[in-house]
């Protein structure tokens, strides 16, 4: 096999993926980045492209549609998507259409993605040396003990990925019978037993989870390939969700389903705690809200009514002025109130004066309030995007709040420091602290999975280390 890095294409419409994607793996592979479908097809002629990697959601063509377009000039490079939670189902629906090899889920996993693009390369390079053996079968006669050789070889690299993937892996036959399984098949469903027992395998599949014979099968009737999920019991009663991608294989004339099981129970779990982290943030900015229309200018609104309601009284005459002058001041109050509740909506100064001005300007109201030292260092001159300088200022009020409500900080630090295109954030409190595996695993931490969720949305990472009465320090490291 040659040392020569493996060429991969990464079309994606947003150039922070396409620039994070780049500095992730340019190490590794020999990366070429487009923003559009529009050059894909120069690229793949000037080049020996192995793995296309197409963002579903662009707005001039969608991944399938170009991947479809494609796909008779070019079948035997290996096409994946990349999609958003919103696009699951289409995505689901174009892979029996088009042939894809796999989707992923944005946003992607780099170990996960790098597993992915090792796994088509494999899948092109299996495909390219069979293709090169079939051909050379069919030219001389001569070169079948060579083929023969270079078969067997391939027959060692299968079984070698086979025995040693992380994932399960079974073979069906025509019968509804697992002729083949791996260990890992075996270590999901049975942790008590240590070898793979084909025929006990078979009997407890068949008693509690038949759909992992009847619904691979469907392969044997035309389709090509298809990916499912399903909720499984093991033996030990453990409920297990797993990712199940079926493909049709062919071994001495006959046909045969290659079925590959992946645990995604704590991916599915992650999910669920982000989504109820995002629901409980909505509903309480949505109760602080409400609670500030009601009981701040609610009243302010319902004494003005009273005073415009005496003044067209004809009848009162007394104290008139007084009355005015107090409609006006009872006016002012209610136009601060409500520039007050814009300002928590959207901070105007973050969108005329930036991310450390915004800061700033909160902390200068609740400075004195809170009786909290804060201190602020910044190197950040110029702006960032405006969608990252948003999402950025609701992660750092997420830490600011977590530090006054929960640790009962003296003393928060935060730092801005810029060094090219990395930005570096850091929160620090001396606070009571936590355990932040117990929080995370417990799920306890709403606020925690909503700034990482916040942060991993524009492509950064969060770091969080915490001693329980020593203080909490949060990094947030992303590309601008």
């Amino acid at each position: 096999m040659s040392s020569e890095k493996s060429t991969i294409l990464y079309i994606d419409d947003d150039l922070l993926n396409l620039e994070i994607f780049r500095e992730y793996f340019e190490d590794t592979y020999r990366v070429i980045i487009l923003p559009s479908t529009e050059d894909a097809l120069k690229i793949l002629k000037r080049n020996k492209v192995k793995v296309i990697i197409s963002d579903q959601c662009m707005p001039d063509e969608t991944g399938t549609d170009f991947i479809k377009r494609i796909n008779p000039e070019y079948p035997d490079v290996i096409k994946m998507i990349l999609t958003a939670y919103t696009d699951y189902d289409a995505a689901l629906e174009a892979i029996n259409e088009v042939g894809i090899y796999k989707y992923l889920l944005k946003p992607w996993d780099a170990t996960e993605m790098k597993n992915s693009i090792d796994s088509a390369i494999r899948e092109y390079d299996l495909r390219y040396e069979n293709k090169a053996l079939l051909f050379a079968l069919k030219q001389k006669n001569e070169a079948l003990n060579l083929a023969y050789n270079k078969l067997e070889e391939n027959e060692k690299k299968f079984r070698s990925i086979f025995a040693n993937s992380n994932d399960g892996i079974y073979i069906l036959n025509g019968e509804r019978k697992v002729i083949e399984a791996n260990q890992a098949l075996n270590n999901l469903l049975f942790k008590k037993k240590k070898t793979c027992d084909l025929d006990y395998l078979n009997q407890f599949i068949k008693t509690t989870c038949p759909v992992l014979l009847d619904k691979p099968l469907e392969l044997l009737h035309g389709t090509a390939s298809f990916i499912f999920e399903l909720e499984i019991t093991t033996e030990n009663g453990d409920d297990k969700t797993v990712e199940i991608n079926c493909s049709g294989i062919s071994y001495n004339d006959d046909h045969y389903v290659l079925s590959v099981v992946r645990d995604i129970s704590e991916r599915r779990m992650f999910e669920k705690k982000i989504v109820n982290a995002i629901i409980q943030t909505q509903e309480d900015d949505q109760s602080r809200y409400a609670r500030e229309l009601h009981d701040g200018l609610g009243p302010l609104l319902s004494t003005i009514k009273m005073h415009v309601e005496w003044l067209a009284n004809s009848s009162n005459t007394t104290n008139k002025d007084k009355i005015i002058e107090h409609s006006i001041h009872t006016i002012d109050n209610a136009i601060r109130s409500v520039k007050e509740i814009a300002n928590s909506l959207s901070p105007h100064i973050l969108q005329r004066f930036g991310l450390v001005n915004a800061v700033n300007s909160y902390i200068d109201r609740i400075r004195d309030t809170l009786k909290i030292e804060f201190v602020v260092s910044s190197n950040l001159k110029e702006r960032i995007p405006g969608n990252m300088e948003i999402i950025m200022y609701r992660a750092i009020m997420e830490c600011i709040n977590n530090s006054v409500k929960h640790a009962e900080a003296k003393k928060i630090i935060l730092k801005f420091n810029k060094q090219k295109n990395n930005l570096l954030i850091s929160c620090s409190d001396d606070g009571k602290g936590f355990d932040t595996q117990k929080v995370l695993t417990e799920g306890k931490g709403m606020g925690l999975f909503n700034i990482q969720n916040r942060i991993k949305h524009i492509g950064g990472e969060v770091e969080i280390a915490s001693k329980p009465n020593v203080g909490t320090d949060m990094i947030f490291r992303i590309k601008v």
